[in-house]
């Protein structure tokens, strides 16, 4: 596996972990809102990778080879 589909699969977990683990170190609002961010990125990524893999998806995708 190449670097960059590597680092393209493994990013939302790690923007998970690190936003975890500073909401729990963090003592600072600032650091909340930063980690609420990261948290927030890495549902979305993992949101949109779901739907854009889904068969459902890709029947309406513009150049999609078909089922």
């Amino acid at each position: 596996m190449r670097l960059e589909s590597l680092w393209y699969e493994m990013s939302p977990y790690l923007y998970l972990v690190v936003g975890l683990l500073s909401a729990l170190i963090s003592t600072s609002a600032l650091g909340l809102v930063f980690s609420a961010l990261l948290v927030g990125a890495s549902v979305t990524i993992f949101r949109r990778r779901r739907h854009y893999r889904s068969p459902e998806s890709r029947a309406y995708r513009k150049y999609s080879r078909g089922p």
